[in-house]
């Protein structure tokens, strides 16, 4: 049985969009989100004059999404920062700090090892570090604590809005919450449907070919998914290099047909029930 957590927000400018101090109920570490343009104005903050770990997150112009992510590591986090002024993509920092001061160096290279290499397993953001943090050696003991602050650490990442560390398919999905897609030119795809869209899986087949009909968007998004390496020709169809979201069904099922589709009917679970059936 999951339990609930009690979580705390101060909005430090009194305005939503300004800084934002988070923390965790019985827990002695503190998450404090700055817009880039304040943080300069940050570095006087004596909470931030301590070792910790700390994430920079930007958009991707081109699809207006919150997908690059920069993680480092620092004995004086918010003297770090602002050395990252000539990384452009970045318009947010995340800071994680101990309330009490009990993180050292070695802790914060763990977190930062933990971070980066969690971020890449799960593959939501491309993480702009150019090189890869090594893993210290630290206590089993130690290991045990900073393995349970990370915990924490992910579960105020997430509150935040910022899902790098949330897999688009849930661990604990089955065949029996998939849907799918077989039709003509190729089609034939499988999709789990979430909380934030419909995610197309991996090694599933969309149409080699459009219908005159098809809509300029879908065009667009197919040609757009082909150039970013998700969609790869092989035998006459276009399949799935990897698992990818799409914000409504209606997109991914006019994606995988090549013409424009209604989502909510389309795709169909193993007992041949629609979207909008199971919805309703």
């Amino acid at each position: 049985m999951t339990v609930g957590r009690a979580i705390s927000l101060f909005l430090i400018d009194g305005v939503p969009d300004g800084r934002v101090a988070c923390e965790l109920f019985n827990w002695t570490g503190k998450a404090l989100r700055i817009p880039r343009k304040l943080v300069k104005e940050s570095a006087d903050r004596l909470d931030l004059q301590r070792a910790g770990v700390y994430f920079l997150f930007g958009r991707d112009d081109a699809r207006n999404e919150a997908n690059s992510a920069y993680v480092g590591e620092a004995e004086d986090v918010i003297r770090r920062v602002p050395q990252h002024q000539e990384k452009d993509f970045w318009t947010e920092a995340l800071l994680f700090v101990s309330k009490d001061e009990n993180l050292n160096r070695a802790h914060i290279q763990f977190l930062e090892y933990t971070i980066y290499t969690t971020a890449l397993k799960v593959g939501r953001y491309e993480v702009r570090n150019d090189r890869t943090p090594t893993r210290p050696a630290i206590s089993e003991v130690e290991q045990a604590v900073m393995t349970e602050f990370f915990a924490n650490l992910q579960l105020l990442v997430g509150a935040l809005g910022y899902k790098i560390f949330e897999p688009l398919v849930s661990p604990t999905s089955s065949e029996d919450d998939e849907y799918h897609i077989s039709a003509a030119r190729g089609a034939n795809a499988r999709a789990v449907f979430g909380s934030e869209g419909l995610v197309v899986l991996k090694g599933s087949e969309a149409a080699g070919s459009v219908v005159p009909s098809t809509p300029e968007s879908v065009t667009r998004l197919r040609q757009l998914l082909a150039e970013e390496g998700v969609l790869a020709a092989q035998n006459g169809s276009l399949v799935f290099a990897k698992d990818y979201l799409f914000s409504s069904p209606s997109a991914a099922a006019g994606v995988v047909l090549g013409r424009s589709a209604n989502g909510w009917v389309e795709w169909k679970n193993q007992i041949g029930r629609t979207l909008k059936e199971n919805e309703e």
